[in-house]
């Protein structure tokens, strides 16, 4: 009996452990999204100065970005993934032109939402949502829809599609 309670309990500590260490990173991914986020909040405002500006810090921050307790067997993929989100942040990065950061955008946020199921990206929710008409996705931390691809014509156009549960 007692050497059950002694199970139990390690159980306990070690699963408040790993919780914890699990809200940690989340913690500290929320500055990575919460950079992207900035960047689709600038894009529903047509705000391709401030979106540039915002790319360009996005970029520089994710070439440093390493994030921790990525499982091993998706560290090679998880790579990829940030690889290739540099090179579209870079893009918006180089262009004043909306719709060309618009264009750069998308694939972005595909990848963005393919790293949030490998780890955990935020202590919020997030919410993949998609434009019916287009197919253009997005992530937000609300389940409102603010379309940063149409704006002026179809700002509320869009549906959730997905959800990661914050911690």
């Amino acid at each position: 009996m007692r050497f059950l309670t002694i199970l139990f309990l390690l159980s306990v500590i070690v699963g408040f452990k790993a919780r914890a260490q699990s809200k940690k990173q989340a913690a500290y991914n929320d500055s990575f999204t919460n950079g992207y986020l900035a960047i689709k909040d600038k894009l529903v405002l047509n705000d391709s100065v401030s979106t540039k500006k915002l790319s360009i810090e996005f970029y520089e921050k994710l070439k440093g970005y390493s994030p921790k307790n990525v499982p091993a067997d998706s560290v090679e993929i998880f790579n990829k993934l940030k690889d290739k989100l540099v090179s579209y942040a870079g893009k918006m990065a180089s262009t004043q032109n909306v719709n060309r950061q618009r264009e750069s955008f998308s694939p972005m946020s595909q990848l963005f939402w393919r790293m949030s199921g490998i780890i955990k990206m935020s202590t919020e929710s997030l919410y993949y949502q998609q434009c019916p008409m287009t197919g253009v996705t997005w992530v937000s931390r609300e389940n409102t829809i603010k379309n940063p691809y149409y704006p002026k014509n179809m700002l509320t156009c869009g549906k959730v599609v997905g959800e990661r549960k914050g911690i």
